[in-house]
């Protein structure tokens, strides 16, 4: 079954590269969001089933703390994304629960991977492979 998923990513390029990919996995595209205050109003709006989040975003909100909200507002799981993982990871204020995050730049394999072991097997990728 196809996840609808919100996209948080300030750089466009990358943000329609993650529409593609998911788009070819299967998945709806719910909406897309620049800045972390943005993120938190789609995400009520639009109930997306994921959410996949640059940690740095424009804004005063970062993409961690408009994870913390999102998942307090609706519990919604987040995919990370963020040039740095491992800087990431390290930290564990970063996140509210244990989250997954992906390196920039990322291949559809990784993106299907996160987003399966997100949501489960239930949202594998369509027969497009």
């Amino acid at each position: 079954m196809p996840a609808r998923i919100l996209i948080v990513e300030d750089e466009q390029i990358i943000a329609a590269d993650l529409r593609n990919k998911l788009q070819r996995l299967g998945h709806q595209v719910v909406g897309m969001a620049i800045t972390g205050e943005e993120a938190v109003d789609m995400a009520g709006q639009l109930k997306p089933n994921l959410v996949l989040m640059d940690v740095q975003l424009e804004g005063e909100m970062s993409g961690t703390q408009a994870a913390r909200v999102i998942q307090d507002e609706t519990d919604t799981p987040v995919i990370f994304i963020t040039a740095f993982p491992g800087v990431f990871l390290r930290d564990p204020d970063q996140m509210r629960q244990p989250g997954i995050c992906i390196g920039k730049p990322f291949s559809r394999i990784q993106l299907e991977a996160a987003v399966t072991a997100a949501l489960g097997p239930d949202t594998a990728a369509s027969p497009l492979h």
